[in-house]
C-alpha cells in the first residue's frame, strides 16, 4: 500500500514538472459550490364548512402550490387517519380535476377505491401506491363528475381493509363546492 502511495507521488511530481499534468489534478479538489437552501413551505389551511383547503406557501416568493380540498377522517381513540380525500388540479392544466385518497395501511389493493355521489354518479379507481403513510389513489374527473361533486349532497368512499371487509365512509359535501371553486387554477399548458 505504501509503495502504491510512493509511485503515485513519484509519478504526479514528474508531470507536474515536465507540464504534461496542470497543477490542479494534483491540488485537493475544489469545494462544492454551496447550495442554495430550499424554499420553506408552510401550509395554508381554509375552512369551507366541513371541507378546507390546503396550498403550501412558499416563504420568499409567496406562490401557493400544491393547492387542493380536503376532508381529513380519524377515528378511533388515537384519532388515526382513516381517509384523506382530496380535489385538486393537476399541474399546468387548469381544465382537469383529480380526486385523490389515501386509506390506511393493509388496504386491500385489487379491489381499488369506489365512490359514490348521491347513488347518482359512481366510478372507480386502481390504487396507484403505497407509502408508509398509507395508500394513495388517483383518478381524474369528468364533467358529470365534477358536476355531481359540486351539487351533490353526500359522497360514499368505498374500500376494503385486509381481514375486516368493506368500508364505506359517507362524507357530506357541504362547502366542498366553495373549496374547489377558491383554488387558484394552475397556468395553462403552452403549445
Amino acid at each position: 500500500m505504501l509503495l502504491r502511495h510512493a509511485a503515485l507521488a513519484i509519478a504526479t511530481a514528474t508531470l507536474m514538472l515536465t507540464g504534461l499534468a496542470s497543477p490542479t489534478l494534483a491540488a485537493d479538489p475544489a469545494p462544492a459550490p454551496a447550495l442554495r437552501p430550499a424554499a420553506e413551505t408552510k401550509p395554508v389551511i381554509k375552512k369551507f364548512e366541513t371541507w378546507s383547503t390546503r396550498c403550501d406557501e412558499d416563504s420568499v416568493s409567496k406562490k401557493l402550490t400544491a393547492c387542493h380540498a380536503f376532508v381529513d377522517v380519524r377515528g378511533g381513540p388515537e384519532k388515526k387517519q382513516m381517509l384523506y380525500l382530496g380535489f385538486g388540479y393537476l399541474e399546468k392544466d387548469s381544465d382537469n380535476l383529480f380526486a385523490f385518497a389515501i386509506t390506511p395501511l393493509g388496504t386491500a389493493l385489487p379491489p381499488g377505491m369506489g365512490f359514490n355521489i348521491d347513488d347518482k354518479e359512481k366510478f372507480s379507481a386502481p390504487f396507484a401506491f403505497c407509502t408508509p403513510r398509507g395508500c394513495q389513489t388517483e383518478v381524474k374527473l369528468n364533467e358529470a363528475q365534477v358536476k355531481a361533486l359540486k351539487n351533490g349532497a353526500q359522497i360514499k368512499v368505498l374500500f376494503a381493509l385486509v381481514g375486516q371487509g368493506q368500508v364505506a365512509v359517507p362524507l357530506e359535501l357541504k362547502g366542498v363546492s366553495a373549496a374547489i371553486n377558491s383554488l387558484p387554477k394552475p397556468a395553462a399548458k403552452k403549445s
